[in-house]
């Protein structure tokens, strides 16, 4: 019977009594270059792919369009979107043939009743997102109409012979145990397992101050039963059995035929060899029959770090839809791994040559090196499995179209996994043991930049957040290079490039709920990317970043400008108003708070992108431009203190609704936003400074090494966008305490000459950045706390969590 075959079989609420599935469907994203036709599209973006496998021959009616899901930019709320452009490809022998294109509303393809073991469907423009169509339309808005073989066929399984086991003579620093099935290695900086009877890592972990602190695995585990969500579909959500969930949670060789044989793996087929241990050194000799793949591992482990001499042989070309000479998926429930290297852009996305920082915050990092110009790694993340990703490719070429030539021949590599986090910064010999060692320690954590999505986001497996770039780039610019070639200020730009170029981000971009962009609803994100816009092009001179983007730089910089809709020099958001009762979201970074219309946060961030621009801009010959900036700046000073000041309390309030009601709870980021910088005269932003200080100290603020809380005073309901609603004092944006941000409280007390308050504050924060405890994994939640110190959060680690890196750079870098 026919249905829709990119609805996976296990999709219903009957999933347990169902039968294992005989089609695997897979979701990827590449690289995308325009073609004709595409005249309005960047000269390269990111598309996604939506394939499906089958262990025989599929009957393929048709391909249909159908609403679909759309990126979603959290606040904004579950977005729409349809695909416009795609084209169907099914293999043939030497690659695969195009059968023909589908887009708009209702359209489809017919197949023919065509007889096929694969079909990818390459989507190449949507209707809202344009040219940057999402994960979350390809999973949703496509159907395939046909019929699927009916009984799965278990394979071969794979299975290692152990040759030898002698745990003897090993080196200085290093100990190791027979556990079973497994052999685990451990040295005061790293510990290493492998399993005996299948080519994988059992375990893994570092530790940045070689004590020993490596019980806690780094490793995702596959489980044979693990579930998760199924996506959107019309009939609901689901859980799905993942019975390919071998794409991502394999630790070892992974390979399938690009027209989707079964991946070698977990839950694994056809692979067979040896075990051989012989004290430090683990080798696995491992043959691949139905790929013709040979690959030879040979593990030394040493006090600091894993060396892996690695050979691919092969004796016919191959081409693979899933290729990892080796495969290592981390789990992010224990930390949000992040890999830093140079970006490859062609083929599926995440790719990374020459050498690579692996890191892991909270434990360390391990700086990978090789010696072969045939090694490529890649790294990805899976939000909905908790799990990133790093894998290694020796000799294959990535294509365009997003698989992998796994040529012919004898290719081999050394690859040097060494267990130290780099110093990227240069720190003053007077700085306080708390901030050195956050600086020692934390400046990668907070350059959270994804390979597979090409942008610093809220963390290694969040979503991409521009307004980010504002506190990175003021770190970034206090840093030295990561890796040859290699810095965070490049990434930086890099990210700016994705968001000029016009991808989707958490509350940026296109919208299908009304042809405003987000930027209008969210106006201190845009703000604070027009911020690291300006410190980029100050930091950096990059003229050649800036000729390939000034039409954008300046549409944006256009656009916000007429953001001042009633002409009083503040910036307004005409969508979300601010008004009490409505429970609008917000136009500011507290998204469930119902900042509005004239955003105190928002124009204070504005003064300094302003400040910023102005001269980069000048210097670029838009004089013109930059006298507008200037004086926009100028108008925001003026209009600022009658709009935001308090006389009741003596503080900046949060925001002026539509209806002329000034709202203020005690927002200690926004005072701390208008005091940082010229926008307040400094006796005036003293004042302020002064009366904050004084009302912490009013409401019992505790120890500071908590964080800052949001709110000194109750949010009423009337004032609340939603998810916040009900919770006590200090859970979440409701007087939550967290590091978010707090950059610009500490220069605030610098600026106006508190110091002593500043460095109370500055050390406070790095104590518990330095001792880990401010962050931890994936819904942890301990970046957000009561104010007794109960995690009150979700995420559990965020970007603007560091912010103060870039204080103590300011104060103690050198």
């Amino acid at each position: 019977m026919s249905t829709n075959l990119f609805v996976h079989p296990l999709a219903t609420s009957q999933w347990e009594s169902l039968p294992a599935a005989t089609t695997r469907i897979h979701t990827r994203s590449v690289w995308a270059s325009r073609e004709t036709g595409e005249s309005t599209a960047p000269h390269q973006r990111i598309i996604h792919l939506r394939a499906i496998f089958s262990d025989a021959p599929m009957s393929l009616e048709s391909v249909r369009v159908v609403p679909g899901a759309g990126y979603h930019k959290c606040a904004s709320g579950q977005e729409s979107d349809e695909v416009v452009d795609a084209r169907v490809w099914e293999p043939a022998v030497h690659g695969w043939t195009q059968l023909g294109r589908v887009g708009g509303a209702g359209s489809s393809l017919d197949l023919g009743g065509a007889a096929s073991r694969a079909l990818v469907v390459e989507i190449r423009q949507a209707s809202t997102d344009r040219w940057w169509p999402g994960w979350n339309l390809a999973a949703t808005g496509l159907e395939l109409i046909g019929e699927a073989p009916a009984e799965w066929q278990p394979r071969r399984e794979g299975r290692l012979e152990v040759d030898d086991l002698d745990l003897s003579g090993l080196p200085d620093g290093v100990s190791a145990e027979h556990r079973g099935v497994e052999v685990r290695y451990r040295t005061p900086r790293l510990s290493v397992g492998f399993r005996l009877r299948s080519p994988a890592w059992s375990h893994l972990s570092v530790d940045d101050d070689g004590t020993g602190r490596t019980d806690r695995s780094l490793l995702q585990q596959p489980r044979s039963m693990d579930i998760v969500r199924s996506g959107v579909y019309p009939s609901g959500v689901y859980p799905v059995l993942r019975d390919q969930n071998a794409e991502y949670l394999a630790q070892g060789p992974r390979v399938t035929r690009a027209d989707g044989d079964r991946p070698v793996g977990f839950l694994a087929s056809d692979y067979e060899g040896v075990t051989t241990v012989r004290g430090n050194v683990v080798t696995y000799d491992v043959s691949v029959p139905s790929a013709g793949q040979r690959y030879r591992y040979r593990f030394t482990v040493l006090a600091d770090r894993i060396e892996l001499d690695l050979r691919r042989t092969a004796a016919e070309d191959y081409r693979a839809w899933t290729s990892s000479a080796w495969h290592i998926a981390t789990d992010n429930r224990v930390t949000p791994s992040t890999a830093i290297g140079e970006l490859v852009t062609t083929g599926e996305t995440g790719l990374l040559r020459g050498d690579v920082l692996w890191h892991f915050p909270r434990f360390g990092t391990f700086e990978i090196s090789s010696d072969s110009p045939d090694l490529l790694m890649r790294s990805d993340s899976v939000r909905a499995l908790d799990t990133n990703t790093l894998e290694f490719k020796l000799g294959e070429t990535p294509t365009p179209f997003g698989d992998y030539l796994l040529p012919a021949g004898d290719y081999r590599a050394r690859i040097v996994f060494a267990a130290r986090t780099p110093r990227l910064a240069s720190v003053a010999p007077d700085a306080p043991a708390p901030v050195r060692r956050m600086l020692d320690r934390h400046a990668l954590t907070a350059l959270p930049f994804r390979a597979d999505t090409a942008t610093y986001s809220n963390n290694g497996a969040s979503m991409h957040c521009t307004t980010t770039l504002n506190d990175i780039s003021a770190i970034a610019t206090g840093l030295g290079d990561l890796l040859p070639g290699v810095s965070p200020l490049g990434l930086v730009g890099a990210s700016l490039s994705r968001w000029l170029d016009g991808a989707p981000s958490y509350g940026s971009g296109s919208t299908s709920h009304g042809p405003h962009r987000l930027e209008d609803e969210y106006v201190h994100m845009a703000a604070n990317t027009l911020v690291a816009v300006g410190r980029y092009l100050g930091a950096t001179n990059d003229s050649a970043w800036f000729a390939r983007h000034r039409d954008r730089v300046l549409a944006e910089i256009e656009d916000m400008l007429a953001r001042d809709v009633d002409g009083d020099g503040l910036v307004e958001s005409t969508i979300r108003l601010g008004n009490s009762g409505e429970h609008q979201w917000s136009t500011a970074w507290s998204d469930v708070i119902s900042f509005g219309w004239k955003d105190a946060w928002a124009n204070a961030v504005l003064f300094e992108a302003w400040t910023e621009l102005a001269p980069v801009l000048r210097d670029r010959g838009e004089q013109a431009l930059s006298d507008r900036v200037s004086e926009a700046a100028r108008r925001i000073q003026e209009a600022y203190l009658p709009a935001f000041y308090s006389e009741t309390t003596g503080l900046i309030a949060g925001w002026r609704s539509r209806d002329g009601e000034l709202h203020d709870y005690g927002f200690s980021l926004v005072n701390g936003a208008a005091c940082s910088t010229e926008l307040l005269p400094a006796d005036i932003a003293r004042a302020i400074m002064t009366r904050l200080r004084e009302h912490w100290d009013a409401v019992g603020v505790p120890d500071l090494r908590n964080g800052v809380p949001l709110n000194l005073w109750r949010i009423p309901e009337s004032d609340i966008g939603g998810v916040v609603f009900g919770l006590p004092m200090g859970g979440y944006q409701q007087g939550g305490c967290s590091h978010h941000g707090a950059r610009v409280i500490v220069d605030a007390f610098d600026r106006v000459g508190m110091r002593a308050e500043a460095d109370e504050l500055l050390v406070a924060l790095a104590t518990s950045i330095a001792d880990d405890s401010s962050f931890g994994g994936l819904g942890s939640g301990v970046d957000w706390r009561m104010w007794d110190g109960t995690p009150s959060g979700y995420e559990g680690q965020l970007a603007e969590g560091f912010s103060v890196l870039a204080s103590a750079l300011r104060r103690f870098g050198r």
